[in-house]
């Protein structure tokens, strides 16, 4: 199918344009003549591709395009301003439904230019290229490639091609696998460390089923047979001393018992000696107070005789009283050396009381030293039963051998620290490092596997184990520009739909044995091409020609 029929009103830079196209259609005229707008308008109106925001032309609300084939069938597409684009698909003066999947049928995609092409980036080459090579599989068959209930599409963009996404797969797991490894060999060092730092050969296991308890009560134990040892033996040869000694305590002690006695003795004596003064010093009173009354008698008389006879009898009176308070003073005498004479007796009777006491507890001691004494005869014999049937025991060798469980087991918490990283994330991160490394693997080797059931695009075109694609070879950015355009008609004749047209936008820029060899390649596969040639022209317009 191809063009033979082109009307464009309004389009960009074209006001209005109207030819009929031949095998070659060559648009020669000065930059901003309009050559590309009438490429593009062609574009537009078989693929409703706009490679611009705004293709109506300045001053005009739409631009309308008309494109007959030789096959009859009629294109007829306006663009509007503010309004609906609007497209009408004929065939032999009929109408046809569903216009834009129609028109899918005859254009494969956009029309492909390969002078773009050979400008583009190795990644959109790719990309383009990629899109050829048609692989539709669910995410769900992509998973099951992988093992069951494994996702490896999370965060990967799926909206690429599969090769890309395989390769996103295999570059986001084997980033993944690198830290798993960093954190694998961080794990493998600490490990390294704490064996590093544990004794020689050492396993735990041998030592957490030991009680250290045990030890050491052996050597407690030992401790004290050899302490009763020795206190037995101590008993056998100081037994006369000890009883010596206990009877010197006792003695002493009774001493103290006498001592205790004799000063309470004397307490009691002195008492009764301070009684007996305070008597003695009450009856002078009471002796002397016979003289003492005859005396100031007669001092009173010999006064009341100096005195006048009015004070006589005041004197009387005074002696009547006088022999009152004297008489008062004996009865109070009395009374103490009654009270004294009483605290005397009592005494007495303490005293007598004291030498009971003593006596008693003289004989309490004796009985006591006697007890200790066949305490002590009655320890020395069991003690030296005793010592029949034991026997000293080196402590040393179970001291040491306690140490040695009780240093082994201080090791224990490294030694489950290291198991639990040993055999608990550090196994758990080397298997997970393996699932990773098998997913890797998939991701790597499925390209190939795929690539064999898949046609390609075009011949001496390969995909390598990087999903990077390769002509005869050789890397897209690795090629010459004659390579680079042969592969982009070979992928244009690929791409052709029914339509069988190509646009050569910049053809200048090629050199004359590129431009021959292309428009060979367009006559030997009868493929219409509408090329633009930037040059001047007289009129300063675009022209066109059917010929280079």
């Amino acid at each position: 199918m191809k063009i033979n029929a082109i009307e464009i009103n309004k389009f960009i830079g074209i006001d209005i344009l109207r030819y009929n196209p031949g095998n070659l259609t060559v648009f020669i005229g000065p930059k901003g003549s309009g050559k590309s707008s009438a490429l593009e308008a062609v574009e537009t109106a078989v693929s409703n591709t706009k490679r611009r925001t705004e293709v109506i032309r300045h001053g005009s609300d739409e631009a309308t395009i008309f494109v007959k084939t030789d096959t009859g069938l009629e294109i007829d597409r306006r663009i509007r301003d503010n309004k609906a684009d609007y497209l009408k698909l004929r065939q032999e003066g009929q109408g046809i439904k569903s216009t834009e999947s129609e028109l899918r049928k005859y254009v494969s995609g956009d029309i492909f230019r390969p002078l773009d092409f050979i400008d583009m980036s190795p990644q959109e080459q790719t990309k383009i290229i990629l899109s050829m090579i048609k692989m539709q599989y669910s995410d769900k068959e992509i998973n099951g490639w992988f093992g069951e209930d494994v996702d490896v599409l999370s965060n990967i963009n799926t909206s690429k091609h599969l090769l890309q996404i395989l390769r996103d797969i295999e570059s986001a797991k084997y980033k993944e696998r690198e830290e798993v490894n960093r954190e694998i060999k961080s794990l493998e060092i600490d490990v390294k460390n704490i064996e590093a730092a544990l004794p020689a050969n050492y396993n735990g296991e041998e030592w957490k089923v030991l009680k250290v308890q045990d030890y050491y009560n052996k050597v407690a134990e030992a401790q004290k047979t050899n302490n009763l040892i020795a206190e037995a033996e101590r008993l056998q040869t100081g037994i006369t001393d000890k009883i010596e000694s206990l009877k010197t305590t006792a003695e002493g002690a009774k001493s103290k018992i006498q001592m205790k006695f004799t000063e309470q003795r004397q307490d009691l004596k002195d008492i009764i000696d301070l009684s007996k003064n305070k008597i003695e010093k009450a009856q002078n009173t009471i002796d002397s107070s016979t003289s003492k009354l005859t005396i100031e008698q007669h001092n009173l008389t010999t006064k009341m005789n100096d005195e006048i006879a009015a004070i006589k009898e005041k004197y009387a009176n005074l002696g009547i009283q006088l022999v009152k308070e004297i008489n008062k003073e004996n009865t109070e005498q009395q009374e103490i050396i009654s009270q004294q004479n009483q605290r005397i007796a009592a005494k007495e009777q303490e005293i007598t009381s004291l030498s009971d006491l003593e006596k008693q507890e003289l004989k309490a001691e004796d009985t006591a030293t006697e007890s200790a004494i066949e305490k002590e005869n009655l320890r020395v014999g069991t003690a030296t039963e005793w010592l029949k049937n034991h026997q000293v025991t080196d402590i040393e060798p179970l001291q040491v051998e306690a140490d040695k469980v009780a240093n082994m087991q201080s090791y224990l918490r490294e030694w489950d620290r290291m198991l639990d990283i040993r055999d608990g994330k550090l196994a758990t991160k080397k298997a997970y490092s393996d699932t990773l490394t098998n997913l890797i693997n998939v991701a790597r080797n499925k390209p190939a596997e795929l690539l064999k059931q898949h046609k390609l695009p075009i011949d001496g075109i390969s995909v390598d184990e990087n999903s990077m694609i390769r002509i005869n070879g050789t890397l897209l950015d690795g090629l010459s520009d004659g390579e680079k355009l042969e592969a982009a008609f070979k992928i244009a004749l690929q791409r052709m739909g029914e339509m069988r047209i190509i646009f050569l936008d910049g053809f200048e820029k090629l050199n004359k044995t590129e431009q021959d060899k292309i428009a060979d390649i367009c006559e030997d596969n009868d493929i219409q091409a509408f090329v633009t040639i930037t040059k001047d022209t007289e009129s300063g317009e675009f022209e066109i020609k059917e010929s280079l």
